[in-house]
């Protein structure tokens, strides 16, 4: 195989994967994602990243597809949530790249169907990572839940990189780019831990001691 297209945006997905693995921001159960490379033009993960690969990618396992799922350059099949990166690249203008992940803080919440709250300032303005109705694994419709949670919030998806729970399954994050969409999924992995150990704070710290005081944090926005 010749030069590859996008070859530096291809490795830094390698690289992104390999820190998914590596950071427990998904498991072997799965994890995809793509990013728009030029107008037409999309990267994605080939099918069982995780669990076949363990997530160490080369830059010629990164599919090129269009805005078919033709695909253009790569070896390998397309992942199986291709139709769900496909909406949020070609259908939002600031999206530039989906991620979905199982990461291991935020698993308690898939399992519950259970949103995760914002509890950190890093997420302040970008809400809650709500939950989609149950949907099965790489069907037609969990993309369209997918999609439909990601159009009632459309104005802020435009804006910020945001992230969703898909029930029993695991998460979806978006971002302007690869790294703002790896770094909406650390940020919601953190407030997950958070909130996970919270209650363990309350019984180990005095109340009194507990509850952060905001006269001391003018302006801080409540949580």
């Amino acid at each position: 195989m010749g030069k590859l297209q996008y070859e530096e945006l291809r490795e830094e997905m390698c690289v992104t994967a390999r820190l998914m693995w590596d950071r427990r921001l998904t498991n072997a159960a799965g994890g995809n994602f793509a990013v728009r490379a030029a107008e037409g033009h999309i990267l994605i993960t080939p099918s069982m990243m995780s669990e076949r690969k363990h997530c160490v990618l080369e830059p010629k396992d990164i599919l090129l597809m269009d805005y078919d799922k033709r695909i253009l350059e790569g070896e390998g099949e397309l992942s199986r949530e291709g139709d769900m990166h496909l909406y949020l690249l070609t259908k939002f203008k600031n999206i530039g790249a989906s991620l979905h992940a199982h990461p291991f803080h935020c698993m308690p919440f898939v399992s519950a169907g259970k949103p995760i709250p914002n509890v950190t300032e890093a997420n302040m303005g970008r809400g809650e990572v709500g939950c989609i109705p149950f949907a099965k694994a790489y069907t037609p419709e969990l993309a369209k839940a997918v999609a439909e949670y990601y159009e009632e919030r459309r104005a802020l998806a435009e804006d910020k990189p945001i992230g969703v729970i898909l029930p029993l399954h695991g998460v979806v994050v978006t971002g302007p780019d690869i790294y703002g969409a790896f770094s909406m999924l650390e940020r919601i992995e953190c407030d997950a831990y958070c909130t996970i150990t919270s209650s363990l704070l309350k019984q180990a710290v005095p109340q009194k001691h507990a509850t952060l005081d905001l006269e001391f944090f003018p302006g801080l926005p409540s949580v």
